[in-house]
């Protein structure tokens, strides 16, 4: 077998290990033995402890990371690839910054009781989270596409601005939020899977799915345009067309994962550089195989927040000491080949 073929096998394996780990490993773990037992006595599972914590806690939280890190992995990889930049990531065109700015809206207006706790079932968090990202979006394409000036590096600009503009907006909400909010505002600043129930799981499969179907299908032409964009035009690719669909389609499905489990930041750029790693620069594998490795990177993220402090450890803490230290490599790396122009 070859080694980048072997490579993509274990990750695939070791991703779904993630997985599974992640239904039995918490801050109690279940026993398989007791499963099956309670399985097999026919009990309702609100009467079978370990049956109830397996599929009313444990299966909608590994659901939800395993889309959401597949989420921003994919549309990571695509980013990078749109922008021709090793360290482009959805968070760096200020979705992400934008969607927490959103949701802490929502939590001063609540608290001021300006507005409701939740839209048609909805909580108002992640509606104000997903309405300001999906703005942080149009903002940027727009001032990127003014007077035909949408070059990667203009889009680039835009959205660290925004996400600047953002920040402020934060600190802001922070100034005026009353005291005794400030902890769960901070506490969905940092992120989490922790959801409550399948409502989460569902928005999350309706909204990354589809999204990561029209992205896979643009790999050829992600290859095309990683030589040149004047050889992928060569070659009958339309590159207007090309950086609108996989700009709006990756912000839309990133500004949908933060609304649910907040900003977790450097999915996007670790996962698609170590897939790089095994598969090259083709982008059929490196996407297909981020979208799979990025799944089960948060899961085994989310079973070391669960574990490494009594309680638990918001899953954005885990996932910046692990990507601080890999960004930082990547800066002082000699060279990035696959974006030279």
């Amino acid at each position: 077998m070859r080694p980048r073929m072997l490579g993509a096998v274990l990750l695939l394996c070791a991703s779904v290990a993630m997985g599974f780990a992640s239904l039995v490993i918490g801050t109690e773990n279940i026993e398989l033995g007791t499963v099956v037992q309670e399985w097999r006595a026919g009990r309702p599972v609100a009467d079978s402890p370990a049956l109830s914590v397996l599929f009313n806690q444990r299966l909608p939280r590994t659901l939800a990371a395993l889309l959401g890190g597949a989420g921003l992995a994919l549309a990571g990889g695509v980013f990078q690839a749109l922008l021709r930049n090793p360290l482009a990531t959805p968070y760096t065109l200020g979705i992400a910054s934008a969607g927490a700015f959103g949701a802490w809206i929502a939590f001063i207006l609540s608290d001021a009781g300006w507005f409701v706790s939740g839209v048609l079932g909805i909580p108002s968090v992640q509606v104000f989270a997903f309405l300001f990202a999906g703005a942080d979006v149009l903002l940027v394409y727009m001032l990127a596409a003014r007077k035909e000036h949408s070059s990667p590096a203009v889009l680039l600009l835009a959205g660290v601005t925004m996400g600047m503009l953002a920040n402020s907006g934060i600190m802001l909400t922070r100034y005026l939020a009353a005291p005794d909010r400030l902890v769960a505002m901070d506490r969905w600043l940092m992120g989490g899977v922790d959801v409550l129930g399948y409502r989460p799981v569902w928005t999350l499969t309706l909204g990354v799915a589809p999204c990561a179907l029209v992205l896979l299908a643009q790999a050829g032409k992600l290859d095309q345009f990683g030589f040149s964009g004047e050889l992928a035009a060569g070659r009958g690719v339309n590159i207007k067309w090309l950086q609108i669909l996989t700009f709006s389609v990756g912000s839309l499905m990133t500004a949908i994962i933060v609304s649910v489990i907040g900003p977790v930041g450097f999915i996007g750029l670790i996962v698609p550089h170590a897939v790089r790693a095994l598969t090259g620069p083709r982008h059929y594998l490196l996407l297909a195989l981020s979208l799979v490795a990025g799944g089960g990177f948060l899961c085994f993220c989310d079973i070391i927040a669960r574990k490494i402090l009594p309680g638990e450890t918001p899953i954005g803490i885990v996932t910046t000491l692990i990507g601080g230290p890999f960004f930082l490599y990547l800066l002082m790396r000699r060279k990035f080949t696959d974006w030279d122009a």
